[in-house]
């Protein structure tokens, strides 16, 4: 599976449009880097260009336009980009927009910067130009953010939310150049209710660092319904209430685990080796897998590939030629003792 993935022998997870095929599937804005490799051509048959980088990774959240985010605007934005005989985008057409102009030309201006292609064959194995299509779903991120209440000296009872729901933002509410800049943290605020329970008063005491993000909590706080602090003999009375709002981004973005540390273990204490043998024939087809471990660090590696899920491009010689190979891997752990004095240095 290691040495597998240095040959980027992954399955392709891509769209093509050499015969039409049906609709693709939107491209997902979540950030993942994997790569894609390019299945051998069959003789005789055309290919349109394949992407040669995952198309999830050519559109992002981070890229939503930021008056787009703040006017709450979505679609799916199709194009259709013409690839050269090198694999480069050359140009990119918006076949179907997504109703919103700023969303279709940050489609075509991401596609046009990263797309990465293999570039198609024409019958006889040669690259030629062709035409690649897919779509992008512009949806706004979903985020999680919470308003706590803490505890407040408004005795013997504080203004309340008459209504809990009211604590949890919607994604709406995150201010759009802030959650486009990626910025989050926690802002502390404290409200003054009268004895109506209409918030009269909204001061920050702890800020999150992003002066939007603060002066947000203070407008989403004044929109609240609230029950209005309790006197000792049970009356409605002015009061104060004090709040923490989380502004969390989307759960996509990095985020520590509440997970315990594992205890450490050394995969290094047993001398091992592995080697990894695969041949391909002249059209690039996977004839021959062979893997030898020994060792407890390689022992539960297994490196080959399932039934015709291992064809790559065909390697061809200095005349451009195809030719079979035999391509070889091989890792291994020794031990070598070191001296004391140089473990001490």
């Amino acid at each position: 599976m290691l040495f597998y993935s240095v040959m980027a022998l992954a399955s392709i997870v891509a769209e093509t449009n050499a015969e039409k095929p049906a609709p693709p599937p939107p491209v997902i804005m979540v950030p993942s880097v994997r790569s894609v490799s390019t299945p051998a051509p069959e003789k005789g048959r055309e290919r349109s260009p394949i992407p040669k980088n995952n198309p999830g990774t050519w559109a992002n959240t981070g890229d939503y336009p930021a008056l787009a985010l703040r006017e709450q605007r979505e679609g799916i934005t199709a194009f259709t980009v013409d690839v050269s005989v090198d694999g480069r985008v050359i140009k990119c057409t918006i076949t179907s927009s997504s109703g919103h102009a700023d969303l279709d030309k940050v489609t075509c201006d991401n596609v046009m910067a990263r797309a990465q292609f293999y570039p198609g064959k024409d019958k006889n194995g040669v690259a030629t130009t062709g035409s690649y299509s897919n779509r992008v779903r512009w949806q706004i991120p979903e985020v999680l953010t919470m308003a706590l209440p803490m505890a407040s000296d408004s005795l013997p009872r504080a203004p309340m939310p008459s209504d809990r729901s009211q604590l949890t933002i919607a994604k709406e509410k995150y201010p759009a150049a802030a959650l486009a800049a990626g910025q989050q943290g926690r802002t502390t605020f404290m409200l003054d209710v009268d004895e109506t329970g209409k918030v009269i008063r909204c001061a920050i005491t702890e800020s999150s660092k992003f002066s939007e993000l603060d002066e947000q909590a203070c407008a989403i706080a004044r929109e609240w319904k609230l029950e209005p602090a309790l006197d000792v003999n049970g009356k409605p009375s002015a009061g104060k209430s004090v709040h923490i709002l989380h502004w969390r981004l989307p759960k996509s973005a990095p985020r520590v685990s509440f997970k315990p540390e594992r205890a450490r273990s050394n995969p290094f204490t047993t001398p091992g080796s592995a080697s990894l043998t695969l041949e391909f024939d002249a059209s690039g087809k996977l004839t021959s897998c062979k893997a030898e471990e020994e060792g407890a660090l390689f022992g539960q590696i297994s490196a080959c590939p399932g039934s015709g899920n291992g064809d790559v491009a065909p390697f061809l010689d200095s005349e451009g030629k195809p030719q079979a190979k035999r391509i070889k891997f091989r890792m291994s752990v020794e031990h070598e003792d070191l001296k004391t004095d140089a473990v001490g240095k």
